[in-house]
């Protein structure tokens, strides 16, 4: 017989301030900034050392994206039934020593592929799936600028870590700059887990003290809607556009003629775009229909991919990366604001990682399409005119989403503090 709900008494200030500081330090360390982020700073050398080409380079950045998108659904019902932290503190774990151990590469190209999937199975929970699913539980009417302000850790870490990760491979070599980063990664994800808290905590003997029972769409209604399948196809496209970019960014400005340390820095701009994009779009969702927003942000994306494509100029380069970036950080927000807003809590977690699921199969497509269409013709440019119209098509799916569904008390409509 189940147990009934009790709930839970309001928490202070400074419990809202604690996930929302410890989810934007879990992404500073988790997977998009430490191993998709630094993807382009380690091909180059390894690439070098084992004679690949760009594809097969590019082979760990979609691998790994693969490995997330076949696990996150699976990943959101886990944490449905065993609760948030307690799925992204074990995968926190081995998602840094499965970097760690990519120090072990020989050459073999199925060592580097087995090792990329784990890395990303592993990855999941500590992406946006994992930190971001902890928020809605917390918070209602500021969710967007919650998303939003823990987004920017996020954000800060596609800033700082192709920066570390070039420093490290200069001056102790890529085996070296493997082992800091996967090290790196779990002290700072054991401690960001130590600041979340869920509000349906596991209790003595297994049980959980919950806040009543969460409102919204049971997960069999919600796999055969439309708006579901629509917002993965959104994410599929965008994720296809922006994320392709990520291994194969450093080397385009290269090509272009500038120094490695400047295509890193192309990099680190695509990071401030996305921080700038994660506070931009929380602040505007929690006010203006997030379909619309969307729209923008993928205008904005796609100008920035053509521009890419059509100048040489470094400052008009670094804004289009920057334009990237925000799109880049305007996707990550949207996931969970559209899934909360159409779906509800009921069955949040199953629905995020489906939902998230799109976004990285995108980023298997996109990296591996790009590398093959490099290797095979020697230029970027037709990509580079088809990509911004992947994103006007995801533009024009998320006005087809229309309004949210109307929903009633939920735990994330419990107690929050003025003006949470």
């Amino acid at each position: 017989m189940q147990q009934a709900l009790q709930p839970v008494a309001p928490a202070g200030r400074w419990t809202y301030a604690a996930v929302i500081l410890g989810a934007a330090l879990g992404m500073l360390a988790g997977y998009a900034p430490l191993f998709n982020a630094t993807a382009g700073v380690f091909a180059r050398p390894l690439a070098a050392e084992f004679g690949w080409g760009r594809s097969e380079a590019s082979l760990s950045y979609a691998a790994s994206m693969f490995g997330l998108a076949i696990v996150s659904p699976l990943v959101g019902t886990m944490m449905d039934r065993f609760g948030i932290r307690r799925v992204i503190a074990v995968s926190a774990l081995v998602f840094g020593l499965a970097t760690a151990c990519m120090a072990l590469q020989n050459g073999s190209k199925a060592l580097w592929v087995s090792l990329s999937v784990v890395v990303g199975v592993f990855g999941a929970a500590t992406s946006v799936l994992g930190y971001l699913a902890v928020l809605p539980q917390w918070f209602d009417r500021r969710l967007g600028l919650a998303l939003g302000i823990a987004m920017c850790g996020l954000g800060a870490g596609t800033v700082l870590m192709p920066a570390t990760a070039q420093h490290l491979v200069t001056g102790y070599g890529w085996r070296t700059a493997y082992v800091a980063l996967g090290s790196g990664s779990i002290v700072l994800s054991l401690l960001a887990c130590a600041l979340l808290r869920e509000r349906g905590r596991p209790g003595a003997g297994g049980t959980r003290e919950q806040a009543p029972a969460a409102e919204g769409v049971p997960l069999r209604q919600a796999v055969r809607s439309y708006r579901l399948w629509a917002i993965w196809a959104v994410f599929v496209l965008g994720s296809s556009a922006t994320l392709s970019l990520g291994p194969h960014l450093p080397a385009m400005f290269v090509d272009k003629g500038f120094s490695p340390a400047d295509a890193a820095r192309s990099a680190s701009m695509v990071g401030v775009g996305l921080l700038i994009g994660r506070i931009l779009t929380g602040a505007l969702i929690d006010r203006i229909h997030a379909p619309f927003v969307a729209c923008v942000f993928f205008l904005g994306g796609a100008v920035g991919i053509y521009l890419l494509g059509v100048t040489s100029d470094y400052q008009v380069l670094l804004v289009a990366t920057t334009l990237i970036g925000l799109t880049i950080g305007a996707e990550g927000d949207l996931i969970s604001f559209l899934v909360r807003s159409y779906f509800g809590l009921r069955s949040f977690g199953a629905l995020f990682g489906i939902a998230f699921s799109g976004y990285g199969f995108g980023a298997v497509i996109g990296p591996v399409g790009l590398g093959v269409w490099f290797d095979r013709y020697g230029s970027y440019g037709a990509p580079l005119l088809v990509l911004p119209c992947m994103l006007l098509v995801a533009g024009a799916l998320t006005l087809s989403l229309g309004r949210y569904r109307r929903h009633g008390a939920s735990a994330a409509s419990l107690p929050e503090p003025a003006g949470a």
